[in-house]
């Protein structure tokens, strides 16, 4: 027995639009993290004077904000497909007003908007979390080299040699752990066409 798929492809260009955006979106979180980390690498061993550092200090500050922002946007529900064990049908305007007017609950209203995740919806969960394994698996036996042998050709690891650094190491691989199956998912799905145009 097969599934009704639950995002049909889309039919005109403006959920390609969001699907771009959503890409920009993936990218930006991972790029601003990365960029966070160099800078404060930056920070702590080059020597740089006053107005370098405070240069330095405003693309930090931007570089975090923007990693912050598409966070947000990346583990919001929104944007993670799948990813539960229930699926949520996003109402059409004016639905939740209608049903709070009739004076049906706001966890009633959430109930009715939500059901089992289908065959599909698993199918697609399964296999972004294996794609997220490919994607991890080669990044961990990287770092893992680089630890190993970095200190037998530099005589130290230039990096992580700060506490502060073996921590963006470790939050680092928490944010891949954490948010990547839902950046896969965000990343490949179609838009979700709205109830009335189905």
């Amino acid at each position: 027995m097969s599934a009704e798929p639950t995002h049909p492809m889309p039919s005109n260009a403006k959920p390609s639009k969001r699907r771009q955006w959503r890409r920009r979106l993936i990218s930006a979180t991972y790029v601003a993290y990365a960029a966070t980390a160099v800078l404060t690498s930056v920070r702590t061993h080059a020597t740089l004077g006053p107005g370098a550092r405070g240069v330095l200090g405003i693309v930090f500050g931007l570089a975090a904000v923007t990693f912050m922002v598409s966070l947000v946007w990346l583990v919001a529900p929104t944007v993670r497909y799948s990813l539960s064990n229930r699926s949520y049908r996003q109402p059409a305007p004016g639905e939740l007003k209608k049903l709070r007017d009739q004076g049906v609950s706001a966890k009633q209203a959430h109930a009715m908007f939500s059901r089992p995740a289908d065959e599909r919806q698993r199918a697609i969960r399964e296999h972004a979390q294996a794609i997220s394994f490919r994607i991890l698996g080669p990044v961990i036996v990287l770092v893992a080299l680089y630890l190993i042998y970095a200190p037998m050709f530099l005589g130290h690891a230039w990096l992580p040699s700060t506490q502060i650094e073996q921590v963006e190491l470790l939050a680092g691989f928490a944010l891949l752990f954490s948010t990547l199956p839902a950046a896969v998912i965000a990343w490949s799905e179609p838009d979700p066409v709205p109830d009335d145009l189905t």
